[in-house]
């Protein structure tokens, strides 16, 4: 039926809820003598089992006698039922039976108005004024329907000023007056008539109907919450009134909070079958829930419904996957490729799950990667699978050229960035990996459109400075000097448009130690213990990481009183850090005070006894000192720690023959 101001978006549950937004009240309606069925259709009625009602009527008419009453009461069941056609097909019977059936010709005047066709409404309702004289006040109500079905407002709100005139009392009028304002995007006095016909009226027939129209008027007003209140309350009234469902799982998944589109939707979908984009958003809200097994049976629906829904198949086969069901997940991309052939994104599901490990299908993937690009290449995704393939055969240098043109398609994603450089980093072009990815990387930091953008960006160097230093682990010692020049060089790259990242200048310092460049590793721990300023004053353990690093720092560059006075520092904060104790007797040990390294080492050992480093430093400062046997001691202690130590062992030796001589002496 028809209804001003409602754009309809769902149509199935509309014309049941729609047209029983205009059903009047039944008061008034004649009885049949002696017409037992009949008053039992009308008392099936009463309690809302408009099946019930049908049957018995339509047996009743079954003897094709005439029945005005029958016709007139079967056609409020059927509108209750949303078969609003048939309804009008009764109210007309029960009319030309009966011309003084004015309810049913008032039930007539609205079906014409909700058919488009006006003038037989404005003839039905000017029959039924002159045959009321005026007095009917459901004529002026349908009156003001005419004039919001034509867009004249104001003859609306006149004539349904005047039905209220005649009876007060009538929620129906106020509900009008609610149509004329919503007609005029009023919304909120829409709301109000609304909610004081319900107050007029609590347990109206059509309670979960005005419920349902409060939260499309709400909607509309972008008040969701209040909207989704409405939709739910109208649901509790009425469990078969779909358009509220599917309205509750829209809400809830336009904000994200998927786990609440689930229970909706399910409800929905119960009722309709054939709404893909029902199906559709339930499966997105399994999926988005990682219950992605659930989603799988929706999503099949969802492209049984609708094969051109795209969107749906890559969901579909992660949940296929996820099950295990590759080659189903295969077979369901071929179908889908065969129905629509020049779609790139279906190209590039299916070459993303042939080349998966667990189908390996990888020709026949490079193909379909191949094929999506070919059709659409305003999209990275295949271009970094189909590199990711080229890094799984350990063909890097083909990975490179279709990492490039990812960078051109999409130069705001770092992720083509970061592959690029590893594709120089696999090959052990460490060097070329930094100038490479300078090259491509630079011009988009310069382009981007915000800070934050930029600082994205630029985490491409930071991730790639890691990755070098620890490559630095798997070649031999004299091939890593080149390795940690490479990785610093990232580390200043990112730097030099990020000046706040912590983590980077830490890095970077470590980076320096290990590469003994004493100066690089000192300026950069300096900049990570600035930028630890603020919450070292809250937490001093804070800055304790990057303390102990400078001071080793100090150490490579000889300076030795900024060393002691830094480890010292670390001792303040955490007078239990051994490593401190440590360092603070290796530097005793450079500058050959012995004494002074003694007391450092022990004081080290004491709190952690199964370090072997600190008994072979201790072992040494007492060689140095001629106290040879606590030197022997520990030198046994540093092999019981570490049978392999060969200095130690080598050491041991030496010192226990001078001190076997001595004794022998």
């Amino acid at each position: 039926m028809w209804i001003a101001g409602v754009n309809r978006r769902i149509g199935k549950g509309a014309l049941y809820v729609l047209g029983a937004l205009l059903l009047a009240s039944l008061a008034g309606t004649p009885a049949v003598a002696n017409a037992q069925s009949v008053d039992a259709a009308r008392a099936a009625y009463d309690s809302g089992n408009y099946d019930q009602t049908v049957s018995i009527l339509r047996d009743v008419l079954s003897n094709g006698k005439k029945n005005t009453d029958a016709h007139y009461l079967l056609g409020l069941a059927l509108k209750r039922q949303g078969h609003l056609d048939e309804a009008y097909s009764e109210f007309l019977i029960s009319v030309d039976q009966q011309k003084k059936n004015h309810d049913a010709r008032f039930e007539l005047s609205l079906q014409e108005i909700r058919m488009g066709r006006f003038e037989d409404a404005q003839k039905s309702i000017e029959e039924g004024l002159k045959r009321t004289k005026d007095k009917d006040a459901r004529f002026f109500y349908a009156q003001g329907q005419l004039a919001i079905a034509q867009e004249d407002l104001r003859s609306a709100e006149v004539q349904f000023t005047r039905a209220r005139s005649i009876d007060a009392q009538n929620p129906l009028y106020v509900r009008g007056l609610g149509d004329v304002y919503e007609a005029r995007n009023v919304w909120g006095l829409a709301i109000t008539n609304y909610r004081q016909a319900l107050a007029m009226e609590p347990n109206s027939p059509d309670a979960a109907v005005i419920h349902y129209r409060i939260g499309q008027l709400h909607f509309k007003a972008r008040q969701w919450n209040e909207s989704y209140a409405a939709y739910q309350k109208a649901t509790e009234l009425d469990p078969n009134l779909e358009d509220a469902w599917y309205q509750q799982g829209y809400i809830q998944y336009v904000a994200e909070r998927y786990p609440l589109v689930v229970e909706p939707m399910e409800r929905f979908v119960a009722l309709d079958q054939t709404n893909a984009e029902a199906y559709y958003m339930l499966a997105e809200s399994f999926n988005k829930t990682q219950r992605i097994k659930m989603a799988v049976p929706h999503y099949m629906r969802t492209i049984e419904l609708d094969p051109g829904r795209v969107e749906a198949y890559l969901p579909m086969g992660d949940g296929l996957v996820a099950e295990g069901r590759y080659m189903e997940a295969v077979n369901a991309y071929k179908e889908a490729v065969m129905q629509n052939a020049d779609n790139a994104e279906l190209h590039f599901s299916l070459g993303w799950v042939q080349t998966q490990p667990e189908v390996g299908q990888y020709d026949e993937g490079i193909v379909n990667l191949k094929k999506s690009i070919e059709l659409d290449g305003s999209s990275e995704k295949p271009y970094i699978q189909l590199a990711l393939v080229y890094f799984d055969q350990e063909k890097y240098e083909e990975a490179i050229p279709v990492l490039e043109e990812a960078i051109k398609v999409n130069p705001a994603d770092q992720n083509p960035y970061a592959y690029y450089g590893r594709a120089y980093i696999e090959q052990g072009q460490y060097a070329q990996a930094v100038t490479s990815v300078k090259t491509v990387l630079e011009p988009a930091i310069q382009a981007a459109e915000d800070e934050r953008a930029r600082i994205t960006l630029s985490n491409v160097y930071y991730t790639l400075g890691r990755e070098i230093y620890g490559a630095s682990r798997e070649v031999e010692r004299d091939q890593r000097p080149a390795i940690y020049a490479a990785s610093l060089d990232m580390y200043r790259a990112k730097v030099a448009h990020d000046s706040t990242n912590y983590s980077a200048y830490l890095n970077m310092g470590i980076a320096g130690l290990v590469a003994q460049d004493g100066a690089v590793a000192r300026d950069a721990l300096l900049q990570a213990l600035d930028l630890r300023t603020a919450e070292a004053e809250e937490d001093p353990t804070t800055i304790l990481q990057p303390l102990k690093f400078l001071g080793t720092a100090y150490l490579i560059l000889e300076d030795y009183g900024n060393a002691r006075s830094t480890f010292q520092r670390v001792l303040e904060i955490d007078p239990t850090d051994h490593e401190a104790y440590y360092r603070l007797g290796f530097d005793r040990v450079l500058n050959e005070d012995w004494g002074g390294a003694i007391g450092q080492l022990r004081k080290a050992i004491e709190l952690k006894p199964d370090e072997a480093s600190y008994h072979l430093l201790l072992a040494q400062a007492y060689t140095n000192s001629q106290q040879l046997a606590p030197a022997i001691r520990h030198y046994r202690e540093t092999l019981k720690l570490d049978p392999n130590n060969g200095r130690a062992r080598e050491q041991l030796n030496t010192v226990q023959a001078i001190y076997e001589q001595l004794q022998g002496d």
